[in-house]
């Protein structure tokens, strides 16, 4: 590791905290040493993950402090009995007090410096993890689990959002510079070094909790080769292909735009752009012609992602066609994999047997993306923004009755349960029913006109 970055890591660390402070108005909220021991701590939890240099580490840790009193320096075997013990032992990064007393301030006087910090904790975890010689997606993981923990406390306590990305937090770890650092200075990554914006799109999405953590973990996971790179460091190989699982409805196709979006924003993609198809999209009627078709498909998805629904229509029994498609599609993905990803989606149990079919697709297509059904609460909140967006109104006694009816459907459930999509057929229903009935009335009030009763969903009782 070299000395120069070492240091690097330690003039951005303490310019950043330094930067922070300066926006806090209350200055007892920042307390350094509590935040130094907490950053050392995160640190070994990420490097256990992967196959860091316990010297290389020792070297940082003895560059995390904020003030010299707070500077701390460990002996090799310390070291190794802490990365052991993170290694082991799974430990839970428990939320630190000074960062619960700076959320308690944030829901007392309306700011988000909670969430700021979080960010900047996020960010400065990234250049801790490129000092392994061997890049482990773990590592990127650990991150997005440290971020999301704090982020988690944040959300429980109604942390306002942030409203101004004047504070960014890549400013302030890289800026302030004091020194000239060259070519190792921490990279931006991704056009201006941010989170992509689409990221907050995705984290704006009802429910999917667990698409969150995993694209989170892949974004951070971009970030850190993209910094091994610029370094000439080795790099993990990584397919970002990635398989959807779940019912209809689920949020799937909406994902994969976003995820479209991110690669883009991450320099992953040229365009990103999204192409969506099912087997009909790419298989035609005569043997020679499918892989012309696929083709052509393909050609309109480059430099963005390729969403293949049903994918494991291709698959059946001695169809040659779809067999065809796929052989067609493989080769696509080898010659243009740096400007092509195609994400595959449907039932888990289909699609488990559709990658293990074919040595090449299971090579490629190796991280699954679990999409959950939606709990009545989160199917009535997808429900409420349809309302909203359209500047409809429950009633009371509406308002109830759909609650009731989503908690039923939920229940009595199955395999081809509708989720979103029977949510919007529910929506639109309504909005039909409600339109016949206004226009009975002979003169209508804006408030009518927006307010939507039991009778508009008369139609509901067949699902009780």
């Amino acid at each position: 590791m070299k000395t120069d970055y070492i240091k690097t890591l330690h003039t951005n660390y303490q310019n950043t905290l330094n930067s922070f402070m300066r926006e806090v108005p209350d200055k007892s909220l920042v307390d350094f040493a509590s935040i130094d021991a907490f950053v050392r701590s995160c640190a070994f939890s990420i490097w256990a993950r992967g196959a860091a240099d316990p010297e290389d580490c020792r070297a940082v840790l003895a560059e995390i402090y904020s003030l010299p009193a707070s500077r701390r320096f460990y002996d090799r075997s310390e070291v190794d009995k802490t990365l052991d013990f993170y290694r082991t032992h799974n430990a839970d990064m428990s939320v630190p007090d000074f960062f619960v007393k700076l959320v308690k301030y944030d829901v007392l006087h309306k700011t988000s410096f909670s969430r700021l910090l979080a960010e900047i904790f996020e960010v400065l975890f990234i250049q801790f993890a490129v000092i392994d010689e061997r890049m482990e997606y773990e590592e990127a993981t650990q991150i997005t689990a440290l971020y999301e923990k704090l982020t988690y406390h944040c959300n429980l306590n109604n942390v306002e959002a942030r409203r101004t990305k004047d504070l960014d937090p890549y400013s302030l770890v890289e800026g302030g510079r004091v020194v000239d650092l060259t070519d190792t200075t921490p990279i931006q990554i991704g056009g201006e070094g941010k989170d992509p914006d689409a990221l907050q799109e995705l984290e704006e999405l009802v429910g999917l909790e667990n698409v969150k953590t995993e694209i989170r973990s892949i974004v951070n996971f971009a970030k850190i080769q993209a910094i091994r790179r610029k370094r000439g460091l080795k790099l993990f190989p990584i397919s970002y292909h990635l398989v959807f699982i779940g019912n209809p409805g689920t949020g799937k196709t909406t994902v994969a735009r976003i995820v479209a979006k991110i690669y883009k924003q991450l320099g992953l993609l040229s365009k990103g752009h999204l192409v969506e198809v099912d087997r009909s999209g790419l298989v035609a009627g005569y043997v020679g012609q499918t892989a012309i078709k696929t083709q052509e498909v393909i050609k309109k998805a480059m430099g963005g992602i390729l969403f293949i629904d049903e994918a494991y229509m291709l698959s059946s029994e001695r169809d040659v066609f779809g067999q065809e498609a796929i052989d067609t599609l493989l080769k696509a993905m080898e010659d243009h994999r740096d400007d092509l990803i195609v994400i595959v989606a449907g039932y888990e149990s289909l699609m488990e047997k559709f990658v293990a079919s074919n040595p090449g697709l299971k090579s490629r297509f190796n991280r699954f993306i679990h999409f959950d059904d939606y709990t009545p609460e989160q199917l009535f909140l997808i429900f409420s923004g349809f309302c909203s967006k359209n500047q409809y109104i429950l009633s009371e006694e509406a308002e109830a009755l759909v609650k009731d009816y989503f908690r039923q459907i939920f229940e009595l459930r199955t395999e081809s349960f509708g989720n979103a999509r029977a949510v919007r057929n529910c929506f639109e229903k309504m909005i039909t029913n409600q339109a016949n009935r206004v226009a009975q009335l002979s003169e209508a009030t804006i408030e009518q006109i927006q307010t939507i009763e039991t009778e508009d969903l008369a139609f509901l009782g067949a699902g009780r």
